[in-house]
């Protein structure tokens, strides 16, 4: 018997390149998607933009390329540390360990190249104090990862302030490189944004109660329980609006800095989400509580632009 064969029209071949091209476009959007959120970049985004924001409340001339400065700095320290506790991650974050698995051999080039950009960029373009103080701030974001989270199993809440503070000092920093005195003004905003990394980084580690706990690790939600942890949350959310406040009465912040306001809403939101049955803590810490600095030169672009209003 002859089996005829029917030949492959052009549709079905251009139906066929399609479909492919669909697919491998599905997956590099999943992977920049994923990349994005687990690989440290949102984050280093939100760190751009409170110093986008800090320019624009000192009043100073914005330098464009400090933005870039300020995003590799946090990108190569999270990354880091992504990578040190790679295993552990996959016991509570399976997701981002199965996305960073991906690359898991390239991972350290990738930390080189961060790092070396960063301190090519402030030598290229810093002055000299601005240099030392970010290289200290790399190297105490790197050294938390190797030598200081062991104070983490005896000290409560350790982790927290070592964190919020090192991320906080990016305010001074900020000011450092834009040659801004540091006075009463950089220090109010550096309380606030220490407040509210506080708020952020507290948070993030209910999804972490667990392995947190196993490995006796003291954060704050492990040592007082998700509901008490939430209500002191709220607390600290509220406070932290008050360094604002502050420099708005004594007239060294400007009156549209009250806007940021809006971060303590916004913090209310996720706080009381978390209250919730089925709350997935994963996305709302790595999404929604992560993404919160990113909105900031947004909002005090908007108050900037009203001088008649505020």
């Amino acid at each position: 018997m002859t089996i005829v064969q029917t030949p492959i029209s052009s549709y079905d071949s251009f139906s066929v390149q399609k479909d492919y091209l669909t697919v491998r476009f599905q997956n590099v959007k999943e992977f920049v998607v994923n990349e994005f959120v687990h690989g440290g970049h949102l984050l280093a985004v939100g760190s751009s933009a409170v110093a986008l924001s800090t320019m624009i409340l000192l009043g100073a001339l914005i330098r464009w390329e400090f933005l870039l400065i300020a995003y590799l700095c946090p990108l190569c320290i999270y990354s880091y540390d992504h990578y040190r506790d790679f295993e552990r991650d996959a016991e509570n974050n399976s997701s981002r360990t199965s996305h960073l698995r991906k690359y898991h051999h390239v991972h350290p080039l990738l930390i080189g190249v961060y790092g070396g950009l960063f301190i090519a960029l402030l030598v290229l373009f810093g002055n000299l104090w601005s240099i030392l103080f970010g290289i200290s701030l790399l190297c105490i974001g790197m050294f938390y990862t190797t030598k200081v989270k062991q104070a983490t199993t005896r000290i409560t809440g350790f982790k927290n302030v070592y964190t919020s503070l090192s991320v906080a000092s990016l305010i001074l920093f900020t000011g450092i490189y834009c040659s801004y005195s540091v006075g009463l003004v950089l220090l109010l905003l550096f309380v606030f944004m220490f407040l509210r990394f506080m708020v952020n980084t507290c948070f993030c580690d209910i999804k972490d109660i667990k392995t947190d706990s196993k490995y006796h690790i003291r954060t704050l939600p492990v040592v007082l329980g998700k509901e008490k942890f939430l209500r002191i949350l709220h607390v600290i959310n509220l406070i932290s609006i008050v360094p604002v406040v502050i420099g708005v009465y004594l007239q060294v912040l400007p009156v549209f800095s009250v806007l940021l306001i809006a971060a303590v809403v916004y913090s209310v939101y996720y706080i009381e989400k978390a209250k919730h049955q089925g709350t997935d803590m994963q996305t709302l810490s790595s999404v929604v509580v992560d993404g919160e600095f990113a909105f900031w030169p947004f909002i005090v672009s908007i108050g900037s632009s009203l001088p008649m209003v505020l």
